[in-house]
């Protein structure tokens, strides 16, 4: 799958097309974060992220409006990377306003009439030479900005402005309606995307989790201002968010910084909305079947998984490296017989603070599905009884065999080094973490990914993948 598609966007001010080497609006899949570092460091604590700082001190603390901050300098880097996260993710739509965060998101970013007159926000990325960007996921919506380190300030205050103040106009709105529905008439044309979205809705058709982040095409044309004003009153509290810098800055002084910029905010006398109860997965296994102008056919096939906090986490983690990534991906086992079958396969294991995801996609000819069908129904109870370990096995076999177990742990130390060298990667991965973990349930992440063994992975497959009905969603190619 193709994660992220870069697009240039026509300055309303004037004639300027923002060239990508200064703006990049990343469009990701469904949450679907296939950038393993991702969905890695999120199972980390804070404490555990400074521990791996090469003996930085991190600073963590809180503002009186309820902001939660997070600073995690690392000198070597000459950029400063800044996220700014919110717990405004489409499972707080419904039907009736899928696409509104969607398009809240793109209007913050770009529409505003503060960052229109004059061409400010232009001559500001041109001046600073900023990496700006958003993206909306199921549970949250993230702005970052990448700077160098000396322009911290001048991003720190951009981000305050552009998150927290919503100053729109009836007429800003409909233009970037325009841009939007551009956006979702491309992802209608792509069937990792379509069928992603029709696997969510399948699992979690009575939550909001079961909606489309990109949203819902005829919403966004009816789309009023007052619509996104109260999601943004209701969501776009600072008692709701998270912000993590990491890069190049002295923590102490970068601190007083954010208290002088960020404390003069007040969240509304209104209750905050509640957060999401955990999703119930459809227990019927529905299947659909879609016809799309493609050369291959994708089948998709998704199951319950543990949510973000879940003390099952760690192994399902493990099992979907072991499953779906690295140099020797077990998921190929169940085509062994007949590896003709597919032309790809991959696992994914996707946690959000009220639901979890494991999904198996393949691309196949048509009259192969069938046989692709039977081949994962055999295989995957089978990873209820697997070996995953050498140790698992008598000391005169263990040089016999391939070691799952010990190969996953060994790439996940090595994935948590390259963490350490995205400074905008390691900084969302934070602010998630912040805004999802329950913080009655901490974990050292890499103390428990050393610590499982091939039975807890069993346990954890029998639980998830044996005995439960999956959903489906096969998107074959037009009939001719």
């Amino acid at each position: 799958m193709h994660p992220q598609r870069k697009l240039s966007y026509i300055y309303e001010g004037g004639p300027e097309i923002f060239p990508l080497r200064l703006i990049k609006i990343i469009f990701r899949a469904e949450f679907l974060i296939l950038l393993l570092s991702v969905f890695f460091l999120s199972g980390f604590s804070p404490a555990a992220h400074a521990a791996l700082s090469n003996g930085t001190t991190a600073l963590e603390f809180s503002l009186e409006n309820g902001l939660r901050v997070y600073l995690l300098p690392q000198p070597r880097f000459p950029l400063s990377a800044t996220v700014l996260a919110v717990k405004a993710g489409v499972v707080y739509e419904t039907p009736e306003t899928s696409g509104l965060l969607h398009l809240l998101e793109h209007c913050l970013l770009f529409r505003q009439t503060h960052l229109l007159q004059e061409n400010r926000l232009f001559h500001l990325l041109a001046e600073y030479g900023i990496h700006y960007n958003a993206f909306t996921e199921q549970d949250l919506m993230l702005f970052e900005i990448s700077l160098p380190g000396e322009f911290l300030e001048k991003g720190l205050e951009l981000l305050k402005e552009v998150v927290f103040n919503l100053n729109l106009t009836q007429e800003q709105l409909e233009k970037e309606k325009e841009v939007l529905l551009k956006e979702l008439a491309d992802v209608a044309r792509r069937p990792e995307k379509v069928g992603l979205a029709k696997v969510y809705e399948l699992a979690f058709p009575d939550s909001g989790y079961g909606l489309p982040v990109y949203g819902n095409e005829t919403v966004v044309r009816k789309a009023e201002l007052k619509s996104l004003q109260d999601f943004h009153r209701k969501l776009f509290r600072t008692d709701r968010a998270a912000l993590v810098v990491t890069g190049n800055f002295k923590p102490e002084e970068t601190a007083e910084k954010i208290k002088r910029i960020f404390s003069e905010l007040t969240p509304p006398a209104e209750r905050q909305p509640e957060r999401p109860v955990q999703a119930k997965f459809a227990t019927h296994g529905p299947e659909v079947h879609l016809r799309m102008k493609i050369s291959e056919t994708y089948v998709m096939v998704g199951f319950p998984a543990p949510e973000y906090s879940s003390a099952d986490r760690v192994a399902m983690d493990m099992l979907s490296e072991i499953l779906g990534q690295g140099l020797n991906p077990l998921l190929f086992q169940a085509f062994a017989v007949q590896p003709d079958l597919i032309t790809s396969a991959r696992f994914h294991y996707l946690a959000h603070e009220g639901a979890g995801l494991a999904l198996i996609s393949l691309t196949t000819a048509e009259d192969r599905v069938p046989a692709v069908r039977r081949a994962l129904v055999n295989f995957l109870p089978k990873l209820a009884e697997i070996n995953y370990s050498s140790k698992d096995y008598l000391p005169s076999q263990q040089f016999l065999v391939f070691d799952y177990l010990q190969g996953g742990k060994n790439r996940f130390q090595w994935l948590s080094e390259r963490m350490m060298e995205s400074p905008l990667t390691l900084a969302g991965s934070l602010a998630r973490h912040l805004l999802l973990h329950d913080r009655n349930f901490q974990v050292d992440f890499l103390k428990a990914i050393d610590r499982l063994s091939s039975s807890d992975l069993r346990k954890t497959a029998r639980k998830y993948f044996s005995g439960v009905k999956p959903v489906w969603v096969i998107v074959k190619p037009e009939e001719k």
